[in-house]
């Protein structure tokens, strides 16, 4: 059978996709005598949908993504590692990122009854703002001039926390950017609206320290197990965005640590000039609270922390992906060394009987079939309401076997919240 590729890449099984685009496994096929380079031996393939493919809107969208994310280098950053156009369909290559997104593990643990330790949660967020401060002062390969890219869309679905301990910002389709070709219409609002920054309701320019706000969210929801901003609606939630009450966690958590809430609510100030000026700053206090333990160790204790949570799956994922490509599983296992460091130490949750979340985990199968892709989930509506599940993991994750294989890409649209008929009422 003739392999179908897309650039070096063979075309695999269809994992998932979103609304506009589908995705694919791709595995390297080399030339005789020539070996994959390093990295792109598998990796996920991002391909507009065919009845996109002739939309000049959409390819413009594509390319807009494309061009910001082939720039874009390094460690907590998803890497891509090139794009094209063939037999007519254009396509992403990325990495293959296999784990959990945050998001994830935020509901799993809150299932479980179960905090996400402190010093996890602090970790998760200062690699997050070393990413974000890559993307914020990236300079343009050809005119050498800033990018000024704004992500505006950080919440805890698109914040990927490999089985490896490795923490990645994904998800750059709604990233504001100087170069893009398309731009935003005015009353449209892009990014999950519990996750908004003051700025982007009230439509002003945004810069990196929008971002800063939308993670300080992020970090003040998994020290805590809480919800910030989300209420039953989604005008109910601009709202509270715009009083911008952050409540103490030192209030209601035993021994919380004043340093930590410090670095919170400096990223949440309502006036953008009150806040971190930049994600760099934030990450650096941040490095600063954790002190000698960032790296090995913390690395160390995420892996087991989302092991407890997602037994066995690390496994099952290189099993599934050793038959899909063929490739050695041991290949697809978790290379990260492990410190010698003790266990993750249980506490006592600090999750509140009546904690609002998003929506319950699925129960586990009682038997374990053998695993396959999930099938596509489509969302293309123009009018994705906030007031359903917020935030809705998919298509911002796409999985295998439940989430055990996790490739972090997005459908464009797919994120795209459009807030027209009320935004005029909190300008």
């Amino acid at each position: 059978m003739t392999e179908e590729l897309l650039g070096p890449f063979a075309l695999g099984p269809k994992i998932g996709g979103g609304g506009m685009a589908s995705v694919y496994l791709g595995k390297y096929v080399a030339a005789p005598g020539e070996e994959p380079p390093a990295g792109q031996e598998v990796v996920a393939l991002k391909v507009i949908k065919g009845e996109l493919v002739k939309n000049a809107d959409y390819e413009k969208m594509f390319l807009d993504e494309a061009e910001i994310l082939t720039q874009l280098s390094h460690p907590n950053v998803i890497r891509t590692v090139g794009y094209g156009a063939q037999a007519g369909l254009w396509f992403i290559a990325m990495e293959l990122l296999l784990g959990r997104s945050l998001l994830d593990v935020w509901e799993a643990a809150c299932a479980a009854k179960k905090a996400i330790p402190l010093d996890l949660a602090a970790f998760v967020a200062c690699e997050v703002a070393h990413g974000l401060e890559h993307a914020h002062t990236l300079v343009d390969e050809e005119d050498r001039r800033q990018l000024n890219i704004v992500h505006r869309d950080v919440n805890p679905s698109n914040v990927f926390i490999g089985y490896d301990g490795t923490v990645k910002l994904i998800d750059f389709g709604l990233a504001k950017a100087r170069k893009r070709q398309t731009q935003s219409t005015r009353g449209l609002i892009k990014g999950k609206i519990p996750y908004l920054s003051p700025e982007q309701i009230t439509e002003s320019q945004l810069d990196g320290r929008s971002d800063v706000y939308a993670l300080g969210t992020t970090l003040w929801e998994i020290a805590t197990m809480r919800r910030l901003f989300k209420r039953d609606t989604d005008i109910a939630t601009v709202k509270a965005i715009q009083k911008g009450e952050v409540p103490d966690p030192r209030t209601f958590i035993d021994g919380f640590p004043e340093p930590l809430w410090k670095v919170i609510e400096q990223s949440l100030q309502q006036d953008r000039d009150a806040r971190y000026a930049t994600a760099g700053a934030m990450a650096t206090d941040l490095d600063l609270f954790l002190g000698e333990t960032r790296l090995a160790k913390l690395r160390t204790r995420l892996v087991r922390f989302v092991e407890e949570l997602f037994p066995g799956e690390a496994e099952k994922q290189a099993d599934w992906l050793s038959n899909a490509t063929g490739h050695d599983r041991k290949s697809f296992v978790p290379s990260f060394p492990v410190a010698e460091v003790p266990a993750v130490e249980e506490s006592a949750p600090v999750i509140p009987a009546d904690l609002e979340k998003e929506s319950e985990p699925e129960p586990e199968p009682e038997s374990e079939p053998e695993p396959e892709p999930e099938s596509e989930s489509e969302s293309e509506s123009e009018s994705e309401s906030e007031s359903e599940s917020e935030p809705n993991p998919e298509p911002a994750a796409v999985t295998a076997t439940r989430g055990v294989i996790v490739f972090a890409l997005l459908g464009t649209l797919a994120g795209l919240i459009v807030v027209v008929a009320w935004i005029a009422l909190f300008r």
